[in-house]
């Protein structure tokens, strides 16, 4: 792993970025953080590293002789609060040396680092995606990479940021297709809802604004809002700027929008595990899964039918747990799909089905990492590998870090046996999912319909 600089700070701390044009390597470090939420399935990995203002950096992995290689600029995840490109969890030389491909490794702005001197100011992080992407133009192919073959992939919010680029004018050319890992329906903060976190800003700071308050007060009122908000969604996260318009996750919209024709779209199968998992089973009492299920699905009464089939929905926990997946995740999975395929493009859905022995994780949120990378050495203190079948675990890393290394090289997924995923059509029930047992057939559930506000831009 190298790592390099591609912006620095010149003064103020929300004053435009500087390029940094060459190869310029530097110590890994981590943007200011609080401990993760999801650290119970994950690990500590992030306190290992130094936390700086200025860690605009990027992990570059390749294998040796490599060049003209096809390229993956990846956008790690953590609720726009934490994460880091420079975490060992995204070391991707395993990878790089197996499909034959050159990875880099974002970090970008979290917190309220990520908001322009107020939430509602603006977001921070197009400007150093964009000077990301742009010094891997100018700098991958002398790293062994192909400049003209750049797939932009993200995990959670990673993949919002990922997304959001892909509509973006300005990202035009950067990169040819788009890797969309667990994309959550997650529309930003309208105004209103930044004006109430902006708010909670001032009375927390005592008026003091985000340019001048210390790096610990900021981390403090990040977890007030984060605690605040609990239960009720995520505190911080973007909000609608130029860059990021109030209808990005209108699916009509996002497909006339996107500039890339090629897409592959992933989620695991019970991603809300990792967000309630922990959470004791009478704080979801019925009358709360059926108000979210109702505020959420266009026909309540199906969305019953089809959980009394599923027997594996023993207790109302368990029903919260595959409604908030459905809606937040897979159906948006499928119905982004669709959106894009009537637009022409070139569309992918695998689902990661693989499930660990941590109790109450499931196939949950972020447990695709270590497989997608082929990692697992990296991973050995985070609680969501213990104890998985070593051949499990050796089958499906191998399934799924082919499809992505072959999405890689020219936008068709193919498996180990040379299989290529087949496209989706709108309306279609089939795609594929990664089991312990390799690529096999999975329906999609065509049964439910969802409510989605999506903001009029």
């Amino acid at each position: 792993m190298s790592i390099y600089s591609y912006a620095t700070t010149t003064g103020a701390r929300f004053a435009p970025l500087q390029a940094v044009e060459g190869l310029v390597q530097s110590s890994p470090a981590i943007f200011p953080q609080s401990p993760g939420s999801l650290d119970w399935l994950l690990g500590p990995a992030l306190q290992e590293l130094e936390q700086s203002e200025d860690a605009f950096q990027l992990a570059v992995f390749a294998p040796a002789g490599a060049r003209d290689l096809p390229v993956m600029v990846f956008l790690p995840g953590g609720g726009f609060v934490s994460g880091a490109g420079t975490v060992r969890w995204h070391d991707a030389q395993n990878f790089a040396d197996a499909q034959r491909a050159v990875v880099v490794v974002v970090n970008y702005r979290v917190g309220l680092l990520a908001h322009r001197g107020s939430v509602g100011g603006g977001n921070t992080v197009p400007e150093e995606l964009l000077l990301a992407l742009r010094w891997v133009q100018r700098n991958v192919g002398a790293l062994g990479g192909n400049a003209e073959n750049v797939t932009l992939a993200g995990q959670s919010a990673g993949a919002f940021w990922a997304f959001a680029l892909a509509q973006l004018e300005q990202a035009r050319g950067l990169f040819q297709r788009l890797y969309l890992g667990s994309l959550s329906f997650q529309p930003p903060l309208s105004e209103q809802e930044a004006a109430q976190r902006q708010e909670l800003v001032t009375e927390h700071l005592g008026g003091r604004g985000l340019e001048t308050a210390t790096t610990v007060q900021l981390l403090s009122t990040a977890s007030t809002i984060g605690k605040h908000w609990a239960g009720r969604g995520l505190g911080l996260y973007p909000s609608a700027d130029q860059a990021v318009p109030a209808d990005l996750f209108d699916v009509a919209a996002a497909a006339s929008r996107l500039h890339v024709d090629q897409v592959l779209l992933s989620h695991t199968a019970d991603e809300a595990t990792a967000f309630i998992g922990q959470a004791p089973d009478h704080a979801f009492p019925e009358p709360a899964v059926q108000g979210f299920i109702g505020a959420h699905f266009a026909d309540p009464d199906m969305v019953a039918e089809v959980f009394a089939e599923d027997q594996s929905l023993v207790t109302s926990k368990d029903r919260m747990i595959r409604a908030m997946s459905l809606h937040q995740i897979e159906l948006y999975a499928t119905e982004l799909a669709d959106a894009l395929a009537a637009a022409g493009k070139q569309t992918y859905v695998v689902r990661f089905s693989v499930v660990s022995e941590l109790p109450k994780a499931r196939s949950a949120h972020c447990f695709e990492l270590p497989f997608v990378f082929a990692n697992a050495q990296q991973w050995e203190d985070a609680p969501m590998l213990r104890e998985l079948d070593p051949e499990t675990y050796a089958v499906a890393s191998t399934q799924f870090s082919s499809l992505i290394g072959s999405f890689l090289k020219d936008g068709m997924p193919t498996d180990t046996q040379g299989n290529t995923l087949p496209a989706h059509h709108v309306g279609t029930g089939e795609a594929r999912q990664i089991t312990g047992s390799g690529v096999q057939d999975h329906r999609l559930e065509r049964r439910l319909a969802t409510k989605r506000l999506v903001p009029i831009r």
